[in-house]
């Protein structure tokens, strides 16, 4: 990044990942600390994911209290008419995640440490005035 016509580098945290855990995982965990089966505990994970997905494409916002809300989301094409807005225009579509604040705090009291460092060249792509 330069600074007054200097380059310095600058760094950044970033996450490092520990690995990934899957529905059977979670399923296992779930079912060890209830008295659920885990291929119960599976099934409800999928009819959770089928329904939460049903509603979501139907326009509902979706709320578990305890987890967070799941919005639908698109990304559309601006027209200069509201008649040339059409389900044409939308170019993507996605879903926004906001967790619950007891979701939240968790995740804020992660424990953190530091990992290998890289630098990271940071390229300026404002546009320079002629």
């Amino acid at each position: 990044m330069a600074i007054n016509g200097e380059t310095k580098d600058k760094y950044v945290a970033k996450i490092q990942y520990t690995g990934d855990v899957n529905e059977e995982n979670i399923a296992l965990d779930i079912a060890k600390a209830t008295t659920a089966s885990e291929s119960e505990v599976g099934m409800y994970i999928r009819e959770l994911e089928y329904f939460i997905s049903k509603y979501l494409s139907e326009g509902y916002i979706v709320r578990l209290n305890s987890l967070g809300t799941f919005y639908p989301t698109i990304h559309a094409k601006a027209q200069d008419t509201a008649k040339d807005v059409t389900h044409r225009t939308i170019t993507r579509r996605g879903v926004l995640f906001r967790p619950s604040e007891t979701f939240q705090k968790t995740i804020d009291q992660a424990s953190l440490k530091q990992a290998t460092t890289k630098v990271v060249k940071a390229i300026d792509h404002r546009k320079k005035s002629n």
